[in-house]
């Protein structure tokens, strides 16, 4: 075969793999968004990103390889590439790893809440100490005032009863 041709399909294989490598790292930002919710404006300056940083990295591709110049079979086997990613192993991809981070989370979740449930008793009881004594002064009251009215009706209903 001419080194030409060997060359050129060598080009195809790197276009493919191109393919495969930018879709799988869009894949792990999708897992990324599906672990941690994100709103519009957080999604749209991802993709900026996202789409900057490959076109940087398929330019440079494309000046190592070929000085420059997009040969269109290359844009052919960059597609092919990340159509064979998406239909074979894409979808399982995204869902089984963002399904283990997100229970990893919910674990680590559950472990922090545990073990910082006694931080939380703490905090509560810290805060009612530190309420004003105003406050706490005009809670008894009200709780005196109460017992007071209670044993002032309770009084009453003994003594009408004799």
């Amino acid at each position: 075969m001419s080194p030409d041709i060997v060359f050129e399909m060598d080009f195809l294989f790197h276009s493919f793999l191109m393919g495969i490598l930018i879709t799988i790292l869009y894949d792990i930002l999708r897992i990324v968004r599906r672990v941690i919710p994100h709103n519009l404006l957080a999604v749209s300056i991802e993709d900026f990103f996202y789409w900057t940083f490959c076109s940087f990295f398929i330019f440079a591709m494309l000046i190592r390889e070929n000085n420059g110049i997009l040969r269109w079979f290359a844009v052919a086997g960059a597609i092919a590439g990340m159509f064979l990613y998406k239909k074979t192993l894409g979808f399982l991809f995204v869902k089984y790893v963002s399904l283990f981070f997100c229970r990893l989370l919910h674990l680590v979740d559950r472990i922090l809440r545990l073990l910082c449930k006694p931080l939380y008793l703490v905090k509560r009881r810290l805060m009612w100490v530190r309420r004003k004594p105003g406050n706490r002064l005009k809670m008894g009251l009200r709780a005196a005032k109460k017992k007071l009215t209670r044993g002032k009706k309770l009084l009453k209903m003994i003594l009408c009863k004799q």
